[in-house]
């Protein structure tokens, strides 16, 4: 007899904890899990060379700082040297050799109107005939993030490699805007316009738009960001004005609560 009690209370325990799981939690008690609002990610200071040393050739533009050294190094095509540059932006300074390309062009050349002898991405060793050359380098991530400069007068040599180090001031942030409409996370269906901080948004076209699930490079300033969501039937719109951007290369996190 006792031991039937038993297996009915344990029975009875175990129906009630099954129940107990199987609830929901009431509609809308949810909230969005969204990042801190900040900086992240940043990348860490660029290993610099110890064996380069300032150049004193005409520098223009983006470009800040040269250092440099020539090595015995023949190229494949023994009548021409070598170009190697390393492009590092003035924050840290970190690398940005991969968003950077660098090309050779003939001095006093006119770039609205020519086109340049050879272009390769930096840090890629390139043959270059021998000769008295302008080097620029153009920096560019997505549509916003650019700068442009130039190294003039670089004398390369058949047999010789022209090793360099070249700073550019190109600061920027990557961006990633969060919305949330209700408490609950919409960003995989919320479109940001970026606009110039003042700007008449009814007259001029954004600088760029993204959804915000996406990573988004900006240059350093202070923009103004329009929201829209459409989804089921639901519309709601956002604005975040002043919004800063720096210059560490990091990755910067917002949240914004979007209205009906």
């Amino acid at each position: 007899m006792g031991h039937s009690i038993r297996t009915t209370l344990c029975i009875s325990l175990l129906l009630a904890a099954l129940a107990a799981c199987g609830k929901k939690a009431p509609a809308g008690s949810s909230t969005a899990e969204t990042p801190n609002d900040g900086v992240s990610s940043v990348p860490p200071v660029a290993e610099r060379a110890t064996d380069l040393s300032a150049v004193d050739l005409p520098i223009a533009g983006a470009v800040k700082e040269v250092k440099a050294k020539v090595l015995e190094k023949e190229a494949d095509d023994k009548t021409k040297g070598l170009i190697r540059i390393k492009a590092l932006e003035t924050n840290g300074p970190v690398d940005v050799s991969e968003n950077t390309r660098w090309e050779v062009w003939k001095p006093g050349a006119d770039p609205e109107e020519q086109k340049p002898e050879i272009t390769s991405w930096a840090s890629n060793e390139q043959a270059v005939a021998p000769g008295t050359w302008d080097i620029r380098l153009h920096y560019e991530d997505g549509p916003i993030c650019k700068a442009d400069g130039w190294v003039r007068n670089v004398v390369i040599e058949a047999g010789k490699l022209w090793k360099a180090e070249a700073v550019l001031a190109a600061p920027m942030q990557y961006v990633r805007v969060f919305a949330t409409l209700d408490g609950k996370d919409v960003a995989d269906n919320a479109h940001v316009d970026v606009f110039k901080a003042g700007a008449d948004q009814e007259e001029i076209r954004p600088l760029a738009s993204f959804w915000s699930t996406q990573k988004q490079a900006l240059a350093a300033g202070t923009y103004d960001l329009r929201f829209a969501y459409d989804k089921n039937n639901v519309k709601a719109k956002g604005a975040l004005k002043g919004f800063a951007v720096g210059g560490d290369h990091g990755v910067q996190k917002k949240t914004i609560a979007l209205v009906k």
